[in-house]
């Protein structure tokens, strides 16, 4: 027997105005033409970079063995694993493609929240889309609802969920998996708020990795997130309640996992901030708190006609967590290890003159070159950017030569922040740059039309078919 939206008695709390009902109601009647034409954009482009650093991924041992996993549990043959040549069940496409997306450190960045959330919402929303055939216009509109989702209940929760030890990609993107899954399936506020209430019980993820040995645990927080999202939004389809009022109710979400939280922000300027426009690209293959640091050696770099041996030493100022947060070792553990180190992240900058995937490599972990140069930099905090974390993630850098001149660059916003975009070619050079990996030129051509004319699609297989066949080939 099938049920599908099955009902149940609405308790007078749940339409008492909290900021999980105000949340649902206002996700529950989005739609692509209430969304202002930046914001369609925005998702547009978030989806194409995704994609990019899902197929960039390929090669990564994370996918590999990720990729074994789920074909060994099987199930139904519904949905595209992004640049792997097999479908597999919806929740499971959801998992792997969300850890896929977050593997190389080049997945997009909301600097309010501290969240990576374009890797846990956007292969929810692309499952599910491809699972019931919708249209590429419900797809982006879901898009939108997931990071909203996601985005506020970070917001709300920040900065101390992360002093906790928390990562939000990994316990809000299940919120915004949830969401964007109830989007596609078109529900109401009620079954929405149960798809959330589900969602908030299993939200998980430990920043532990950072603090570790380099280990890959950290790829799993999208990938659960994902996979939740979709799970608890089928789940509520047939009528599995969840709690109505996960956010605010005591022991709930807000609450449970943070010391200090803002309920209001949830709902604060709905319809009229859209948080997935003050979302960030990255344009380098490393940890987002090292880029402004980067921007800035490059920068001195290129002006100053310098080389990595000319320069006897580099200090960066910065803000607290990014000093704090995790070892920043010279002599990197793994690649990962090296991707979480600002000082040897700049030693990749330094030598390579460039930080994309294909320059910050595992073989240079072992190089006495960047070794050493990662020995001659300093990481301190700055109060005063301490005090603006995370409205802003500045960075303020003095590179030293070994004639005694030092120049300095202050870089408040990195490189791919609204403040300081990406251009289009840019976006696209990085989506192209990354998907070789996977697929050849052509259809990389076909997935690039395909993504910027979404809200013109049936379905998503002229997004999704490119890569599919190129994938197989």
């Amino acid at each position: 027997m099938t049920l599908e939206m099955a009902s149940r008695p609405t308790a007078e709390g749940d339409r008492a105005g909290g900021a999980t009902r105000q949340l649902a109601e206002f996700l529950a009647a989005l739609r692509i033409e209430d969304l202002p034409p930046q914001t369609i954009e925005a998702a547009k482009m978030f989806v194409l970079d995704v994609i990019g650093c899902a197929l960039g991924a390929m090669r990564t041992d994370e996918v590999h063995i990720a990729a074994e996993v789920v074909r060994e549990l099987g199930g139904t043959t519904e949905c595209t694993a992004i640049g792997l040549g097999f479908r597999t069940s919806c929740s499971n496409a959801a998992y792997l493609n969300g850890i896929s997306a977050h593997v190389i450190e080049l997945d997009d960045t909301h600097r309010y929240s501290i969240t990576h959330v374009g890797a846990p919402v956007i292969p929810a929303a692309m499952a599910m889309a491809e699972r019931e055939g919708a249209s590429g216009a419900t797809f982006l509109a879901a898009v939108v609802a997931g990071y909203e989702a996601c985005l506020r209940v970070a917001n709300a929760v920040q900065p101390s969920h992360w002093r906790r030890g928390f990562l939000s990609m990994g316990t809000c993107g299940t919120f915004g998996a949830a969401a964007a899954s109830g989007h596609v399936l078109g529900f109401d506020a009620d079954t929405l708020s149960d798809a959330l209430g589900l969602s908030g019980i299993q939200a998980a993820g430990l920043n532990s990795s950072i603090y570790g040995e380099g280990d890959m645990g950290k790829r799993l927080c999208p990938g659960h997130a994902a996979g939740t999202g979709v799970v608890s939004a089928l789940l509520a389809r047939r009528g599995f309640t969840g709690s109505r009022r996960i956010l605010e109710q005591r022991k709930g979400f807000c609450e449970s996992f943070a010391d200090q939280y803002d309920v209001e922000r949830i709902c604060a300027d709905l319809g009229k901030v859209w948080e997935i426009t003050r979302t960030s690209l990255k344009p380098y293959s490393c940890c987002r708190y090292n880029h402004a640091a980067i921007d800035g050696l490059l920068d001195i770099m290129s002006a100053e006609s310098l080389t990595a041996p000319r320069i006897a030493g580099v200090t960066v100022r910065t803000y607290d967590i990014a000093v704090t947060n995790r070892p920043h070792r010279t002599r990197p553990l793994t690649l990962f290890d090296a991707k979480m180190s600002i000082p040897f992240s700049l030693a990749v900058a330094a030598h390579k003159r460039a930080v994309g995937e294909h320059e910050f490599t595992a073989d240079l972990i072992d190089a006495p070159a960047l070794q050493d140069f990662a020995r001659r930099v300093r990481v301190e905090a700055d109060a005063a950017m301490s005090a603006a974390f995370p409205r802003e993630w500045p960075a303020e850098v003095c590179v030293t030569l070994h004639d005694g001149r030092s120049f300095q660059r202050h870089v408040p916003h990195p490189k791919g922040e609204p403040e300081a975009p990406m251009s289009r070619a840019e976006i696209e050079a990085k989506f192209r740059d990354l998907a070789k990996v996977a697929i050849d030129d052509a259809a990389a051509d076909r997935v690039v039309v395909a993504a910027w004319t979404l809200e013109k699609h049936g379905d998503l297989a002229q997004l999704l078919d490119p890569i599919a066949a190129a994938s197989r080939s």
